[in-house]
């Protein structure tokens, strides 16, 4: 069950950003990643704010998000939550296939 959370302030450990590009031009980047606060996977809202060196970022919510160690390999759960958005079939294709056609990647690399 996916449910709807206020703005709070987010410390994120097994993150990554997920981008967005849509065939119609739009294009964004949210957080993913586990909340060491609420114990919750989070997929956040879009990003407004990225200061990339601090590890600190600002969603359209007004969440404040704070990454802890390096990117990579987000949270099983927070997958979880890409599926029921998007629906799994289109997220592992887009993220762990070959197949990809760029619509939803991974900021930063995965298999380091």
């Amino acid at each position: 069950m996916l449910i709807g959370l206020p703005r709070s302030d987010i410390q994120l450990i097994n993150w990554n950003i997920i981008c967005l590009n849509l065939p119609s031009g739009e294009s964004g980047e949210f957080f993913i990643g586990y909340s060491l606060n609420d114990r919750l996977a989070r997929f956040s809202t879009l990003i407004v704010e990225l200061d990339e060196e601090k590890r600190f970022g600002k969603t359209k919510s007004g969440s404040m998000y704070s990454m802890l160690g390096e990117p990579g390999h987000p949270c099983e759960d927070g997958l979880h939550v890409l599926y029921q958005i998007f629906g799994k079939a289109r997220i592992q294709k887009e993220l762990f296939s070959d197949e990809s056609r760029g619509i939803v990647s991974f900021k930063y690399s995965i298999f380091e």
